[in-house]
């Protein structure tokens, strides 16, 4: 998990100040925001570096049989390939995959949470069909969507999550993910766990620095002494 007391928020609107209507409170709350974010961020570097990265991806497509193996493809290189028509949307993955002289092109929505509403949850679909029916008719892999709810372990959770608007047999948990890639789910599970005692040491180190909190902290305490 991301560090909290790296986190740099980008955006400070001041909305969390006038929350509390506290202005040190508001920080703190867009530190965590921010932090959020940035675990979303590291869960794809954590996979990614896992996995054979495709550097070139226009290169890559040009092979009519590709190498047995697993290969790799983020937003970064998707932005300069030309071959494939992303209309401004990129999904966050592209994994080939070739075994048994089976070869697919698994295109993937990696959340962390599971959870999104209708409006959302429709426009994820429509971005990711959008972009298999543009780009199947000219490339030689089958397609397969997924939408990959990482820390989820149920598939009908999932689907429940995403308001049904994708089809059950979409719905990815993370292990499956990190069965498809051919990495281990439980090694990066651990991993973005490090964090999370220095997370809960510096939010509480900060909670206490402020004075408005501390003292209605000592006053709490000392009612349920």
């Amino acid at each position: 998990m991301a560090r909290l007391r790296n986190a740099r928020p980008k955006n400070v609107s001041g909305a969390y100040d006038r929350l509390f209507d506290n202005a040190e409170l508001g920080a703190l709350a867009s530190k965590i925001q921010s932090a959020v974010i940035s675990s979303g961020n590291e869960l794809e570097r954590l996979i990614s570096r896992r996995v054979r990265n495709i550097p070139d991806l226009d290169e890559f497509l040009t092979q009519q049989i590709m190498p047995d193996g697993v290969f790799l493809v983020r937003k970064n290189e998707m932005k300069k390939c030309r071959t494939l028509d992303f209309a401004g949307a990129e999904p966050d993955f592209m994994v080939f995959k070739r075994r048994e002289n089976i070869q697919t092109c698994h295109v993937v929505e990696l959340k962390d949470g599971h959870v999104f509403d209708t409006k959302k949850s429709s426009a994820e679909r429509q971005s990711m069909h959008g972009f298999i029916e543009r780009n199947a008719p000219h490339i030689q892999y089958r397609f397969q969507a997924h939408f990959c709810a990482f820390n989820q372990k149920d598939k009908h959770i999932i689907w429940d999550g995403f308001k049904r608007k994708i089809a059950l047999s979409e719905a990815m948990t993370g292990q499956e993910f990190c069965e498809l890639l051919e990495i281990n789910y439980e090694k990066i599970v651990a991993e973005r766990r490090e964090n999370g005692p220095d997370n809960i040491e510096f939010f509480l180190s900060e909670l206490v620095g402020i004075e408005a909190v501390r003292r209605r902290l000592l006053e709490l305490l000392d009612v349920y002494r």
